[in-house]
């Protein structure tokens, strides 16, 4: 739980090319595992490395606002009874709601970050992520009668509850599918096209863009 929750936190209004930056970046606090192909990997580290990390360390490393998110949850979870790490593998035996609540005590952790964590690293399964695509989904095949609305925190409930009522047990992961199938579904992939000259030894390499249906 620890590494998806401080995950989820860089994850906050950002893409996925920096978010990936931040997590190599935390991931570079932990134990030194070894070396390979050129990239050199580390253990997360852990709660109670984090909380000696500075928000201004952080923030020269790109983090930006979430600097602050990443530092204060860290020194929280060192306040929690019998340490962060333990305190986040407890509340699998908790209900959902009281997961949700006791991650949004959190800095920077509110109701979608907190359903993530809850439903990819805490085990509950019927934790809905609600976010503008899972709204889309919602509107469009479950609560027609909601199109045209803008989300609000209520009406996030009444989603994840449809969500539920729809899928049961693993509503959480079927929303997970729903959400990828919502992403755009072209992309473009670059491949080296070779093109034969007069004389067979010589070739020329071109790359060129090429538009693959997902």
């Amino acid at each position: 739980p620890v590494e998806c929750l401080f995950q989820f936190l860089c994850s906050s209004n950002n893409n996925i090319a920096r978010i990936e930056k931040m997590v190599w970046t935390l991931a570079g606090y932990g134990e030194r595992l070894g070396e390979v192909g050129g990239f050199v990997f580390h253990r997360f580290p852990t709660v109670e490395r984090l909380a000696r990390v500075s928000e201004q360390e952080l923030r020269e490393a790109g983090f930006g606002y979430r600097a602050k998110y990443v530092v204060g949850t860290a020194k929280e979870l060192m306040a929690k009874p019998g340490g962060g790490a333990k305190w986040l593998a407890l509340l699998r035996d908790r209900e959902l709601l009281e997961v949700i609540e006791g991650l949004c005590t959190l800095p920077g952790v509110g109701p979608k970050v907190a359903a993530c964590i809850a439903l990819f690293s805490l085990d509950k399964n019927q934790a809905i992520p609600v976010d503008t695509h899972v709204w889309k989904v919602a509107t469009q095949y479950m609560l027609p009668e909601l199109a045209g609305k803008s989300l609000t925190p209520k009406l996030s409930i009444v989603v994840a509850d449809a969500f539920v009522a729809k899928f049961g047990e693993y509503a959480g992961w079927a929303q997970n599918v729903l959400f990828i199938g919502q992403l755009p579904a072209k992309k473009l992939v670059a491949t080296e096209v070779t093109s034969e000259t007069a004389k067979p030894t010589k070739r020329k390499r071109a790359t060129k863009m090429v538009e693959i249906q997902a």
